[in-house]
């Protein structure tokens, strides 16, 4: 490998030379520092400016992930000290286009590692490739409402690491002023809260979200200190007292505070089973949120956007097993008003006795609708979201480009590894496998040349790059790009629907979107009630909706 050496702020990294699956080469830096450790007195704090380093640091290695429970294994790895970034060039000359990669894992597992998330497709479009390391679950999201520790920790390093960019990343080859941040589920989420948060104010110029908005039911809660408590106790320390929690906290490693919260049990009203989310951290001298969710989406998003879902986004999330299916055709009604987030259980039966009409019909819910289960749960946990923020942004003159992503990938994951998974349609995070290199999969299991997913490998990937560019993800047609993909107007829900071809189209989703826009507009789930008014209005005034929702089915 060969020494490259770049001059940051802070001293002196040295990367290396490396060959993407292609044969070619490209410069690489791994695990550089973009703030100071996050440890001992640190921990739960808002992160701090990198320290600078005398010498060279060495960034030829991935460094930790983020502590976390795997979620595969359920086995306890990373560690506290996890606040670094990972850099792919072509060169480091010129002043190129840079895409910040924000990983997901419902802001408690994975990382920005490039044996998961590898630049080789997008390199060749020539651009400048940053993926991101953030602290996660209760060490990057616990709010104990006070300033010692006031949440959002891991949207905060996050902000960091977009700092660390704007003040070297012209030293590798890109442009600070032309910076796109894309993100997949709980990395898409934190894109769209950088749109309206105070804190990141120039520090991008375009944004992608990969099925995930801040209104998803996965990507927000009021309050989280109550399970620290918890926690808290198991460890030893009986408490109700925050800062001393805060406290004994900061002496407990982070493998025993995690093996100690796998063993409390979660209670919770809903069906998210995700203990530590963002929140409102204004107990913070410097918040992220300072205000509620509602009031700051009425802000505009003021940088172009990239947003859409897939077709099949439930697909991972749904029950296999017969037992499971019988249940739930039992405690429908108990599952509708959890999904929901209800305490009004007023209407209830009404709300499912509708949505069980339209995705099943008078049919029991049993195995063999499976599918229709399957497109239920990718509504309520990932559409729904998407569709408020989407016909948030027709009334708004920033360009915004909406997608439905429903390609089968044969280099799926999921139907790889399950053999009973036979559905066609796009899972949740089936385009990472078009957009990434996958190292730990092997090269025998990679795109080939001439294959279907490699071609739509090349459309996906030069369309996000184009965007990166330009703004326009179709800036003009080619033999790889064969449709344009117009953006959302005031009255034309436009769409570009991506499967085996291109397709332009108006109003995805639109009859489930009929069903469900009501029933929101019904409900308590207070960060959206007032978007959802104003929706619902101007949806009536447009003709757009009727008052009882549409019955007919997918």
């Amino acid at each position: 490998m060969d020494e490259i050496l770049v001059k940051v702020e802070q001293g002196i990294v040295r990367g290396s030379v490396a060959e993407n699956v292609e044969g070619r080469k490209y410069i690489v830096f791994q695990g550089i520092p973009y703030a100071e450790p996050p440890v001992g007195d640190l921990r739960f704090k808002d992160p701090r400016p990198p320290l600078p380093w005398t010498g060279i640091h060495y960034a030829v290695k991935k460094k930790d992930k983020a502590a976390q429970i795997d979620s595969k294994t359920g086995n306890i790895i990373g560690e506290d000290d996890c606040l670094y970034l990972n850099l792919a060039t072509n060169s480091l000359s010129g002043k190129k286009p840079v895409m910040v990669w924000i990983h997901g894992g419902a802001f408690s597992a994975s990382s920005g590692d490039l044996d998961s998330f590898g630049p080789d497709y997008l390199l060749k479009h020539d651009i400048v490739f940053v993926s991101i390391n953030y602290r996660l679950g209760i060490f990057g999201f616990l709010n104990m409402e006070v300033e010692e520790c006031p949440g959002n920790q891991g949207l905060k390093d996050q902000v960091f690491a977009l700092k660390w960019v704007q003040q070297n990343i012209e030293s590798f080859g890109g442009d600070k002023e032309n910076v796109t941040i894309f993100g997949e589920s709980a990395g898409s989420a934190s894109v769209h809260y950088h749109c309206i948060s105070p804190l990141t104010t120039g520090l991008f110029q375009k944004a992608i979200c990969q099925s995930g908005v801040v209104i998803n039911p996965w990507a927000f809660q009021d309050r989280n200190k109550d399970f620290a408590f918890e926690i808290t106790s198991a460890l030893g320390k009986k408490t109700s007292d925050p800062i001393e929690a805060v406290r004994f906290l900061r002496t407990v490693a982070s493998q025993k505070v995690l093996e100690t919260q796998m063993k409390v049990p979660f209670k919770n009203s809903t069906t998210i089973n995700i203990p530590f989310l963002p929140t409102l951290d204004t107990k913070s001298s410097n918040p992220f949120l300072p205000r509620p969710l509602a009031d700051l989406l009425k802000e505009d998003i003021k940088v172009p956007l990239i947003i859409g879902y897939n077709s099949h986004e439930g697909m991972r999330f749904t029950e296999t097993q017969e037992e499971m299916f019988k249940s739930l055709n039992n405690t429908f009604e108990e599952r509708v008003a959890a999904d929901l987030n209800l305490s009004d259980k007023s209407n209830v039966p009404m709300f499912a006795k509708d949505i069980k009409e339209f995705y099943f019909k008078k049919e029991p819910i049993t195995l063999k609708e499976r599918e229709n289960l399957i497109q239920y749960r990718g509504d309520y946990m990932f559409a729904n979201g998407i569709q408020i923020i989407v016909e948030r942004q027709m009334e708004r003159k920033t360009p915004t480009y909406f997608y439905r992503f429903s390609y089968n990938a044969e280099s799926s994951l999921l139907k790889r590894i399950a053999a009973n998974v036979n559905i066609e349609g796009a899972d949740h995070a089936d385009e990472n496998y078009l957009l990434f290199y996958r190292p730990l999969l092997g090269r025998e299991r990679q795109l080939k040349m001439g294959t279907k997913d490699y071609l739509a490998m090349e459309r996906m990937s030069k369309m996000w790059c184009n965007f990166a560019k330009t703004g326009d993800p179709t800036p003009k047609i080619d033999e790889v790009i064969s449709t344009k993909w117009s953006p959302l107007l005031p009255n034309k829900k436009n769409y570009l629907e991506i499967n085996n071809e291109l397709l332009s189209s108006e109003d995805p989703s639109k009859e489930s979107w009929n069903l469900w826009k009501p029933i929101l507009q019904s409900t308590n789930l207070k960060y959206m009630m007032n978007l959802m008014t104003t929706l619902i209005k101007r949806s009536l005034h447009l003709g757009g909706i009727t008052t009882k929702p549409s019955l007919s089915p997918r």
